[in-house]
C-alpha cells in the first residue's frame, strides 16, 4: 500500500483536463478498480487518516485524535506528534499480518514508532529542525527496526544524499521488496502534500510534484516485477485527504482571549486559560480546561455562533458533541469549528482574528471529510482485484478490511467497516451480525445530498460534472 499524501482524486480521474503526465496512475486506474472519492475521518489530517486506513476505525476508536498531541497553552509547546504506535487502540493490518505469520515492512508510515513491524522505518522528526535531508534521516535511523536498517539501505542506494526524500523512500521500498519480500509493505510519500500546502492544489508546482510521484510509483512497480512478485501482489494507492485553496486565516484563540477566557502576563505569556484552540487547518477543536464548566461552554458557543452569523464569515459552523460522536472525532473536544471555503484556522491567541493567508500557506485540509474538496483517493490493482470496477464514493474505514481480505488475514475491525466487495474478484464472507450498507453502492448525488447539507447545489453539480 502506497500513500501519496494529499493526492486529490480529481488528478487521476481526469488527468487530461490538467495536462498531467502520470502514466503509472493511469495504468493502475485503467487496469484495476478505483473510487471517484473516499470519505475519510474527522479531522481530515494525516495521522488520524493513516491510522483509519490501517485499522478501519475512526479516531474516537483508534485513539489518534489529531496530528499533534494536545498541549495546554500554559505549557511548553513541544510540537510533538502521535509518533508512537502504542497510542493506537485498535487492531492494525500489521498486527493481523503478524498473527498470520506474514512478513511486514513500513517506510515513513505515521504512528509506527516501536510498532511490531519486521522491517520498519517510522515517521518521526524534530519539529524545531529541518524535516528533510541527512539530519532528518539520522533521527529516523535511531528508531528504525531492526537497528541499522536505514544505514543498510543508504549503503545500497547510489548517491543517497543527492536524492529528494520521497525518492529515498521509493528506493527504500525497492530495497525491502527485493531483499526481504514482505507480504505487507506500507509506504508513505509526503512531498505532494508539502507542495500543496505551500502553493495550493492544482498549482503548476503541485502538478510537477505529482508527476514525480508517478515516476516513484513506476520504480516500485518495476521492483515488484524484478522480485518475481507481480502475479502475487496487490497494489493499493491511497491518500489521506484532499485539499482546499486558502485565502484567509482565522485565529479563534484571539476571540477567546478577547472574551477573557485566556489571560496573559506582562511578557505576553499565557498564564491562565478556560478554553483553548487546537487547530487542524480546516477545522479546530475547542477544549475546555474543566470539561464540566458549563458556563464556559455556553460562553464559547455564543461567541462562535455570533461569528457564524457575520456576513462573509471565515467560520462555517460550530459542530456539537453529538455530531462529533457520529463522525468518531475526538471525545476530548467540547466543540469543533468548521472553516468556510478558502479559509483555514490558525493557533494564535494575539493579533488580528482574521488575516490574509501567508504567502507560503496556500492550501490545507482538515475540514469535514464529506466536503468534496476533502475527498481522498483509492486505486486497487493486481491480484484479487476486480478489473474495471469503479465506485463513486467509498468510506476510508472500509479500506483496511478490504486489504485484510486480499492479504488473507483476520483484522479485528469495528462493526461499521467491511470489505469493499465491488472491488474484489471474490466477495468475502460477511458476518450476519454486521448491518452495513457499503457506500460503493450509493450514487454520489445521494451521498452529497444525505450527508453533506452544507454542499451547495452548484458544488454538487460541479462534482458530478467532474465524473466522466
Amino acid at each position: 500500500m502506497i500513500s501519496i499524501d494529499g493526492l486529490v482524486p480529481e488528478y487521476y480521474r481526469n488527468p487530461d483536463r490538467y495536462g498531467l503526465k502520470i502514466p503509472t496512475l493511469r495504468r493502475l486506474r485503467n487496469e484495476g478498480a478505483f473510487a471517484d472519492g473516499v470519505i475519510g475521518v474527522y479531522p481530515s489530517v494525516t495521522y488520524p487518516s493513516h491510522t483509519a486506513i490501517v485499522t478501519g476505525a475512526r479516531p474516537r476508536d483508534h485513539g489518534i485524535y489529531f496530528n499533534r498531541l494536545f498541549e495546554e497553552p500554559t505549557a511548553p509547546q513541544t510540537g510533538r506528534w502521535y509518533w508512537w504506535a502504542s497510542a493506537i487502540r485498535s487492531d492494525t493490518l500489521w498486527a493481523a499480518a503478524r498473527r498470520a505469520g506474514r512478513r511486514t515492512a513500513a517506510i515513513s508510515w505515521p504512528v509506527t514508532v516501536d510498532a511490531e513491524i519486521d522491517h520498519n522505518i517510522p515517521e518521526i522528526f524534530d519539529p524545531r529542525a529541518a524535516q528533510s535531508g541527512p539530519p532528518a534521516w539520522q533521527l529516523v535511523a535511531q528508531y528504525a527496526r531492526p537497528a541499522g536498517l536505514v544505514e543498510e539501505i543508504l549503503r545500497a542506494v547510489e548517491k543517497p544524499d543527492a536524492l529528494e526524500d520521497d525518492d529515498l523512500r521509493a528506493e527504500a521500498a525497492v530495497y525491502l521488496l527485493k531483499r526481504f519480500r514482505p507480504h505487507l509493505l506500507l509506504v508513505h510519500l509526503i512531498q505532494l502534500d508539502s507542495v500543496q500546502h505551500r502553493t495550493g492544489p492544482h498549482s503548476k508546482e503541485a502538478y510537477a510534484e505529482l508527476e514525480k510521484q508517478d515516476a516513484r510509483l513506476a520504480r516500485i512497480l518495476e521492483a515488484i516485477g524484478q522480485a518475481g512478485l507481480q502475479e502475487r501482489t496487490t497494489v493499493a494507492i491511497v491518500s489521506d485527504h484532499g485539499f482546499m485553496p486558502v485565502e484567509r486565516e482565522f485565529h479563534p484563540g484571539v476571540v477567546l482571549a478577547q472574551a477573557g477566557l485566556v489571560r496573559f502576563d506582562s511578557d505576553g505569556r499565557i498564564v491562565e486559560w478556560r478554553a483553548a484552540v487546537w487547530s487542524n487547518g480546516g477545522s479546530a477543536a475547542i477544549l475546555l480546561r474543566d470539561p464540566s464548566d458549563e458556563e464556559t461552554r455556553q460562553t464559547v458557543r455564543r461567541l462562535f455562533d455570533e461569528w457564524v452569523r457575520r456576513p462573509g464569515s471565515p467560520l462555517l459552523r460550530v459542530i456539537e458533541a453529538e455530531e462529533l460522536e457520529r463522525w468518531g472525532a475526538a471525545p476530548t473536544a467540547a466543540f469543533f469549528l468548521e472553516a468556510a471555503d478558502f479559509c483555514a484556522f490558525g493557533g494564535d491567541y494575539r493579533g488580528e482574528a482574521v488575516r490574509p493567508a501567508r504567502p507560503t500557506y496556500r492550501g490545507t485540509h482538515g475540514y469535514l471529510p464529506d466536503r468534496p474538496q476533502m475527498f481522498a483517493s483509492l486505486i486497487l490493482w493486481g491480484r484479487g482485484v476486480r478489473r474495471g470496477a469503479r465506485a463513486p464514493v467509498v468510506n476510508m474505514t472500509d479500506i483496511a478490511p478490504t486489504l485484510a481480505a486480499l492479504l488473507g488475514v483476520e483484522l479485528k475491525a469495528p462493526a461499521y467497516s467491511r470489505p469493499i466487495a465491488a472491488f474484489l474478484e471474490q466477495s468475502p464472507a460477511e458476518p450476519t451480525s454486521r448491518a452495513h450498507v457499503s457506500s460503493a453502492s450509493v450514487p454520489m448525488a445521494q451521498i452529497l445530498s444525505a450527508r453533506s447539507p452544507r454542499v451547495s447545489s452548484q458544488m454538487r453539480e460541479r462534482v458530478l460534472r467532474a465524473s466522466p
